[in-house]
């Protein structure tokens, strides 16, 4: 049910919205519709692959998962919003527990509205892509496995679960952690090689692995023999495929480079951190496109694969990180990434980071058509610095980032 327009202080209650102002929203009020639920209305049901954003204005919902297991959130006329179930395909259904007034806005429309308000032009020419989930049998197929717990998500390599265990113990010193690694000489080799690379180098080259470890420091080590179980993930047998996932790891290697120069200027960030997430943020393609080897069939249906790969991949990457026992802000680098206009807090956090790095990963591509203007994201504005400043940051790190990605590689 259609309820009014909403005014400026009602969007500018929306999180995403705090970089436009006044005259920019109220322009954007015109194009939306506030609505109103009745009790037992659906908002969202599971499997929704519409790209839109929920906004509950005012009342009390409730979210239900595939298990069974339902969450009741309400919501006051004066708070903050973020958006409610926020994923695609949605892992919930969303429902009305009373009368609530609610806003929907289209991924595109706002992406739209940012280039306009960028050009200032008066016209927004908008182009809208059908995501019908039910136009799609591939993601069906793979959204019903993913809920019914029918897909394999791979497991960290036997070394780095050990390292992980080890990491819990506050006694954790070099020669205990130099002891696991020696069982597997590739890892050893590779942090022989990390510790000697331009990005870590010393005075005198290191030849042992102990030596190394020193170097790097533990916590570099660790992160690194992360780097290298994810390194392995990316190693295809398959002909078909082979294509996407070398693609796939140079994009991943030139974020988690351009992440770990971001945060080494900004000085925010722990820069190996940062480097890992930016590693990691896209590693749920590598399930989707496993999932597609056991489909032949549909390999060669460009459209709907890259379909499938990006509604699903942020929640694949998700339980990815959950499995491998990550921490939550790694795991909401994974979910959160690629929504350009997330805005959980007023404080920058590490997604907000990695989100800025593949966007300059992206720059100088087709993909930067279909993407809003830097300036109009909420994560630029909590960095140190602002758009010409990162991106002459880049230039001049251009060095230093190629001999990241080399690292990595």
């Amino acid at each position: 049910m259609d309820f009014n327009p909403p005014d400026v202080p009602a969007l500018r209650r929306l999180r995403p919205l705090h970089q436009f102002n006044d005259e920019q929203l109220q322009s954007l009020a015109n194009r939306l519709t506030v609505k109103l639920a009745r009790k037992n209305d659906l908002l969202i049901n599971r499997g929704c692959a519409e790209e839109f954003s929920l906004f509950v204005l005012k009342g009390d919902v409730s979210t239900t998962a595939a298990d069974g297991k339902t969450k009741q959130l309400s919501f006051a006329e004066t708070e903050e919003l973020n958006p409610v179930s926020q994923l695609r395909p949605s892992l919930f259904d969303v429902k009305a527990e009373g009368l609530v007034q609610y806003l929907t806005i289209d991924k595109n429309l706002l992406n739209a509205f940012a280039n306009q308000t960028e050009s200032d032009s008066e016209d927004i020419s908008l182009e809208f892509i059908e995501q019908d989930i039910d136009a799609n049998p591939l993601m069906v197929n793979l959204f019903q496995d993913l809920m019914t717990d029918n897909v394999s998500l791979p497991s960290l390599p036997e070394v780095a679960l050990r390292i992980q265990q080890v990491f819990k113990d506050d006694q954790v010193d070099a020669d205990k952690v130099a002891q696991i690694l020696m069982t597997d000489p590739a890892i050893t080799s590779k942090l022989i090689k990390v510790a000697n690379s331009p990005v870590y180098q010393g005075v005198a080259a290191t030849e042992t692995l102990q030596a190394a470890i020193v170097r790097l420091g533990m916590d570099t080590a660790y992160k690194q023999v992360m780097a290298y179980a994810v390194n392995e993930l990316f190693k295809s047998h398959s002909d078909k495929v082979s294509k996407r996932m070398q693609e796939l790891w140079a994009h991943s290697r030139k974020v988690a480079a351009i992440s770990r120069v971001l945060a080494k200027s900004s000085g925010l960030f722990d820069p190996e951190q940062a480097m890992l997430a930016g590693l990691v943020h896209d590693l749920g393609v590598i399930v989707i496109v496993e999932y597609l080897q056991q489909h032949c069939d549909q390999l060669s249906d460009t459209d709907k694969i890259e379909q499938t790969i990006n509604s699903l991949r942020p929640q694949i990457t998700g339980l990815l990180m959950q499995k491998w026992n990550f921490s939550e802000d790694m795991v909401q680098v994974a979910e959160e990434c690629e929504d350009w206009f997330r805005n959980k807090t007023d404080k920058v956090d590490l997604c907000d980071l990695v989100m800025i790095a593949q966007y300059h990963s992206l720059m100088g591509t087709d993909a930067m058509q279909s993407i809003p203007p830097i300036n109009t994201l909420p994560a630029m504005s909590k960095l140190n610095m602002g758009p010409k400043e990162s991106i002459e940051l880049i230039k001049q790190s251009n060095k230093e980032i190629n001999e990241i990605e080399r690292m990595l590689q």
